[in-house]
C-alpha cells in the first residue's frame, strides 16, 4: 500500500537544520576538491613545483660549468691549452702546416 507523505509545518521546521547543515557540508566539499584553491589546484601546483625544482637544478648544473670554464680562460689563472682549444672552435684558425678535422658533436 503506498502511503503519502504529508509534511507538516512543524516537520519542515524541525528538519530545515540538517537540511542547511548538508547543503552547507555539500558546498565546502565541493569548493575543497575544485576552484582556485582546491585540492586539484594544489595537486597541479605541486607537480609544477617538482618541474621548476628540476629546472632549477639543471641550470644550477650549467652555471657551475660556464662558471669552470670562465675561471680557466680569466687572467689571473690562464691556461694555454683552454685558450689554443677556445680560439680554434670559436675563430675555426689553426697553425701553418696543420691539418684540422671537425667531428659533428
Amino acid at each position: 500500500m503506498i502511503r503519502r507523505l504529508k509534511l507538516t509545518l512543524p516537520d519542515v521546521k524541525r528538519r530545515a537544520p540538517a537540511a542547511a547543515l548538508v547543503v552547507f557540508y555539500l558546498y565546502i566539499g565541493f569548493h575543497a576538491f575544485s576552484g582556485s584553491q582546491g585540492l586539484v589546484r594544489w595537486m597541479e601546483h605541486a607537480d609544477r613545483a617538482d618541474h621548476l625544482q628540476g629546472r632549477v637544478t639543471a641550470l644550477e648544473s650549467r652555471r657551475a660549468d660556464l662558471q669552470t670554464h670562465v675561471d680557466l680562460l680569466s687572467a689571473g689563472s690562464l691556461d694555454l691549452d683552454t685558450l689554443d682549444i677556445e680560439a680554434r672552435q670559436r675563430l675555426y684558425v689553426s697553425k701553418p702546416g696543420e691539418i684540422t678535422i671537425w667531428l659533428d658533436p
